[in-house]
């Protein structure tokens, strides 16, 4: 017990001491993301487009036949989902296999491995900007217009941020002693996709269980959340309980955290 508070706490010192240098990583990392490609950054706008583009042509003209949502455009209110599932899958995804690729780096340098995954989730964030202007475009040419609600935004990204950051210090330390790890790990990402209220919506005609599962699925808090600034005038969940769950599960995987990155700091060439 008394070697995992140390570790935690070495860990929650090398974030706080560092944050100047996570930047700066995640900055580098964003940088380098489409050097070599002939399209550099338009990548970044053209991959989103594409994959909302599919989205709203088979579930909003193949299964929909265009049918508004609550009154709302379906490209719309899918796009408001769209766009975080897109924020959240490629920052799990990325984040679990950072320490690993970095390895040969960290094994000549005095970075703390915690400060990779965290760069890299800050990293990717940026490279969403791009699909959050395309958010924008889209909701903006279909005439909606943005109440003071849409401010709650700032409070969704920063929710997903901390997820994220705490998701990537257990994934990645996994992923270095298990490579098996991200494969099974994209699996279950693609499983999410569907359990979260992406394309559908969650209601009182769901089975009770599914009920509970959405209100402790962080992915459905965050993309609920954007939906909820944006298009029902609302920040908060009307059940308050959603917020309190959402952050004990963040709070419990960072203490998680603490332990899996202690065992990589300590034994790094061990497991390479």
């Amino acid at each position: 017990m008394r070697q995992y508070i140390q570790s935690l706490c070495q860990m929650t010192k090398d974030i706080v001491t560092n944050i100047r240098r996570i930047g700066a990583l995640a900055r580098f990392e964003y940088i380098i993301g489409t050097k070599g490609f002939f399209l550099g950054e338009i990548w970044k706008l053209l991959s989103p487009l594409i994959q909302i583009g599919a989205y709203w042509l088979v579930f909003g003209i193949g299964l929909r036949s265009g049918k508004p949502v609550d009154g709302i455009p379906f490209v719309v209110w899918l796009t408001c989902g769209v766009t975080p599932w897109i924020w959240l899958n490629g920052n799990i995804n990325r984040a679990a296999g950072s320490i690993y690729s970095k390895a040969s780096m960290l094994t000549r340098s005095n970075v703390p491995t915690c400060l990779i995954p965290l760069s890299t989730v800050f990293a990717h964030t940026m490279d969403n900007g791009w699909t959050v202007a395309l958010l924008l475009v889209i909701y903006f040419a279909n005439g909606c217009v943005p109440t003071l609600a849409a401010l709650g935004l700032f409070y969704y990204l920063f929710c997903g941020l901390m997820f994220l950051s705490v998701c990537s210090l257990i994934t990645s330390a996994v992923v270095m002693l298990a490579r098996d790890f991200q494969k099974l790990l994209q699996a279950v990402m693609r499983m999410m996709f569907f359990l979260t209220p992406v394309f559908w919506q969650p209601g009182d005609s769901l089975p009770y269980f599914f009920q509970v599962f959405v209100m402790c699925n962080p992915f459905a808090y965050i993309v609920r959340g954007f939906r909820s600034c944006l298009l029902y005038d609302r920040v908060l969940p009307l059940d308050n309980r959603e917020t309190l769950v959402f952050w004990g599960i963040v709070v419990v995987l960072y203490l998680i955290g603490g332990s899996f990155q202690g065992k990589v700091r300590k034994n790094l060439l061990d497991y390479l």
